[in-house]
């Protein structure tokens, strides 16, 4: 009885941790630039543009 009970708490938390793993986000230099600029006092059309820049280098 503890055989099986300690099998299927094994399966059951295999099944858990398998889909946990969420793929990394490799963040590009446009889009790491744009987040660190983000507090930064800057006109609106000058933020646009890095953010149009970090969409581009995500395609």
């Amino acid at each position: 009885m503890r055989i099986i009970l300690a099998s299927l708490t094994a399966v059951i938390l295999a099944g858990c941790t398998y889909n946990s793993h969420k793929p990394q986000h490799h963040e590009t230099a446009a889009c790491m630039n744009y987040r660190s600029m983000m507090t930064a006092p800057m006109p609106p059309d000058a933020m646009q543009r890095l953010q149009e820049k970090c969409a581009a280098s995500r395609r």
